[in-house]
């Protein structure tokens, strides 16, 4: 008994790692962090909206279903470094496919999927850019997790004001 359990402990131990390696982001003084969890979703799907207004409805249905949303930014060269590395690190060990690249106006943005319940949803959208914004290079790392209807998320990205949302648009032309 004593060996299945040191089995699986070390099989969960990349993944324990990983999740872990994003985390220690929040609290760095050189990284501007947003995480969002599933309580703040709930609270916004109850905000009194119109019930006659299809797209309102529609948003609601879409925040309702999300678990996490986590966005780390730095502009920081050391800061960057490492999370490019523990980007890399992500994908090696983790089941996304890559959705789409975009190299424009000094900005190469990756994302990439892991799939839902059908081709319009999906379980993880994680995106990683790299460039320049405002005249200063700087990193961010995205990753929003839930049953994600990717004909919505565009409009969410864009509202939360987060870098390489326009592209997300084209994702969902993809899909």
């Amino acid at each position: 008994m004593k060996k299945i359990a040191i089995v699986i402990i070390i099989g969960l131990l990349p993944v324990i790692t990983q999740a872990q390696s994003f985390a220690k982001y929040e609290n760095m003084k050189d990284v501007d962090a947003m995480v969002m969890t599933s309580k703040m979703f709930k609270m916004l799907a109850k905000v009194d909206l119109s019930e006659d207004n299809p797209e309102a409805r529609e948003y609601l249905k879409l925040i309702e279903n999300l678990d996490e949303i986590k966005m780390f930014t730095s502009t920081t060269a050391s800061v960057r470094n490492e999370m490019q590395k523990d980007v890399e690190s992500y994908l090696n060990s983790n089941s996304l496919e890559q959705l789409m690249r975009v190299n424009e106006d000094g900005k190469n943005i990756r994302f990439y999927s892991k799939g839902g319940k059908n081709d319009n949803y999906v379980s993880e959208l994680f995106m990683f850019m790299e460039g320049e914004k405002e005249g200063e290079l700087i990193s961010v790392i995205l990753s929003i997790t839930g049953e994600i209807d990717l004909s919505q998320l565009s409009r969410l990205t864009s509202d939360l004001k987060i870098p390489g949302a326009e592209e997300l648009k084209n994702v969902e032309n993809k899909s």
